[in-house]
């Protein structure tokens, strides 16, 4: 029904600024990652997209860029989590919290060539660039020192990944897992 309704709307945000997180979670916990992109980036109805094709630098109070509304307002940056979270990949191990033990898990879009954004922890910098171009996956982890981390390479059948300094993963699902301690890390595609 939620896809069917973001869909009936062309993608356009719809929803007032309490309910925007929560479509976006529901959609990122069921792995429509490709619904959000297209959400978020559709210029022809009011959102994120439609504000940046009328020359907006600023998040503005409502959907549509209305004049009547303020033109510097950060309710509506919730997606901010689903770029770092799900799109980059960095999110929080509920087993350590306080990033303690990290998890990486991005989720490339048909669309995006490339992400790389840090995350400033109370353990330092956490660091992930990933380049998805001509039929390859490559990425570049950077984990703070005194912790762990979990990286979940997307990894189609059949893809070989080497990693630097890194055992073996184990393959779950679409991804290759490898678990690493502090360091800079990179994972590159191959057959």
């Amino acid at each position: 029904s939620l896809l069917a309704e973001v869909e009936k709307n062309g993608g356009a945000q719809n929803t007032g600024n309490v309910a925007f997180r929560p479509l976006l979670r529901a959609l990122a916990d069921a792995g429509r990652h490709d619904v959000i992109h297209r959400m978020v980036t559709q210029d022809e109805k009011p959102g994120y997209g439609w504000q940046l094709k009328r020359g907006e630098t600023s998040l503005t109070e409502s959907w549509d860029a209305n004049l009547t509304s303020s033109h510097n307002h950060f309710m509506f940056a919730q997606v901010n989590e689903w770029l770092y979270r799900d799109l980059a990949g960095i999110d929080v191990d509920p087993a350590g919290p306080g990033f303690k033990k990290i998890i990486i898990r991005p989720n490339p879009v048909e669309g995006v060539e490339w992400v790389e954004t840090s995350y400033e922890s109370i353990h330092g910098p956490i660091a992930v660039r990933w380049e998805n171009t001509g039929g390859k996956f490559s990425m570049k982890v950077t984990i703070p020192a005194n912790t762990t981390a979990r990286v979940f390479v997307p990894a189609a059948e059949g893809l070989k990944f080497k990693a630097d300094s890194v055992p073996p993963g184990t393959r779950e699902g679409n991804r290759i897992v490898y678990s690493v301690g502090s360091g800079t890390y990179t994972f590159e595609s191959g057959r």
